[in-house]
């Protein structure tokens, strides 16, 4: 019978209400143990602190003096470029893929080797990061502290071939330490600028945030204000702010937060993870759903989780959005983000080109992943960079 014929409380139509509400409380259900659940998730892949680790999962299966034969579940061992091989005792650079011969195995050129592998186990890490310290990149430096909210925080002072009153403070990004900056110093310090590379709260050995999580720069920028302070008072008169993924993210809440924001001449950013929400959507979008099917995790799903982990946790998701509700920059600003970023995605850099159009220059990394720009083409990035620092 037609929906039009049946009388007010036939057993059809009650079925039929009975039904669609079953449906919307089984939506609700799923939407609010799921959105739980995933915003959990969120607070233990996103929010909580770690220390990088190395990740001894390459091994080497074949060595001579022109290649190395690697294989692992590590899918950086086929990214264009290059990266140190580190084993206890030890170190190699290995530079561009020169053949495939299998699956999860590539055949990389040899460029230096410090000390023989070890014979049992052969197993590496395989490091974007290069160096373990500025010397190991050739640069001289020494141990500073400054006084943050929090206590003292570390830094490494490298200095400049000359005297200078130009300091770039760079900012290492999320479950990282100071190492991640050091690929980009030789540029700083071919343009005649002193380097300060921080620590900040929740850093290996650094205090903690009283909230013990990461705020995304709206907790740190506090920590790169002190750092700031003190190179105005060791002679710095203009200031660099250089940051790394999220180290981006606190450069840029410092530019809207701090009174000495005015110091700041120009800002460097790679791979910034200026938008930690977007992060989110996207790597919910890889997620599966259902372990073993490729469907991620749906849209409102994501959106609730969210919204259930802004109250768990206390996420202003909109101030972590820099791109669209952040202040627009008033000082130059170069990024490098690479087009095979899978962490933090290029749309955040070329939404907040478009947001600064007269400030951003946008360099875009063919197939580097996340802040890995340097090892894909280091003679680019240094040049861009340079050219960068001395006004060109």
């Amino acid at each position: 019978m037609d929906d039009k014929n049946r009388k007010p409380g036939s057993p059809a139509l009650r079925w039929s209400v009975r039904g669609g509400v079953a449906l919307v409380v089984v939506a609700a259900l799923f939407h609010l143990v799921g959105g739980w659940y995933f915003s959990s998730k969120i607070n233990s892949g996103g929010l909580t602190p770690s220390a990088p680790e190395r990740n001894y999962g390459v091994e080497v299966v074949d060595i001579d003096d022109e290649r190395v034969v690697l294989t692992g579940d590590d899918g950086a061992i086929r990214d264009p470029g290059t990266y140190a091989l580190v084993w206890d005792g030890g170190q190699a650079t290995v530079g561009e893929v020169v053949a495939l011969p299998g699956d999860n195995t590539a055949s990389r050129e040899l460029i230096s080797i410090t000390a023989e592998l070890p014979v049992n186990p052969s197993e590496v890490d395989l490091d974007a990061w290069m160096f373990e310290t500025p010397h190991n990149a050739g640069l001289q430096y020494w141990d500073v502290s400054y006084a943050t909210p929090l206590g003292d925080m570390n830094a490494w002072m490298v200095p400049a071939p000359s005297p200078s009153t130009t300091w770039a403070i760079h900012v290492h990004g999320w479950r990282t330490d100071r190492r991640e900056a050091i690929r980009s110093l030789g540029a700083f310090h071919e343009a005649g600028v002193h380097s300060l590379v921080i620590s900040y709260r929740n850093d290996q050995g650094a205090a903690a945030d009283p909230s013990g999580r990461y705020g995304f720069g709206q907790t740190e920028w506090p920590d790169l204000e002190a750092a700031v302070q003190h190179a105005l008072d060791n002679g710095a008169q203009r200031i660099v702010l250089s940051g790394f993924s999220t180290g981006g993210a606190i450069a840029i809440a410092f530019m809207t937060e701090s009174d000495l924001a005015d110091h700041v001449t120009a800002i460097v950013l790679d791979s910034p993870n200026l938008d930690f929400g977007m992060v989110v959507k996207s790597e919910a979008s890889r997620t599966s759903l259902i372990p073993g099917l490729p469907i991620g995790v749906p849209g409102t799903l994501t959106a609730t989780a969210m919204t259930i982990a802004g109250l768990r946790y206390s996420i202003d998701w909109n101030a972590i959005n820099y791109v669209d509700n952040g202040e627009p920059v008033d000082v130059p600003v170069l990024i490098f983000h690479g087009d095979s970023d899978q962490t933090v995605p290029l749309e955040v850099s070329q939404r907040f080109a478009r947001a600064n159009p007269d400030q951003v220059t946008l360099v875009v990394t063919e197939g580097a992943s996340h802040v890995r720009s340097w090892n894909v083409d280091a003679d680019r990035y240094d040049s861009e960079l340079n050219a960068f620092l001395n006004g060109e």
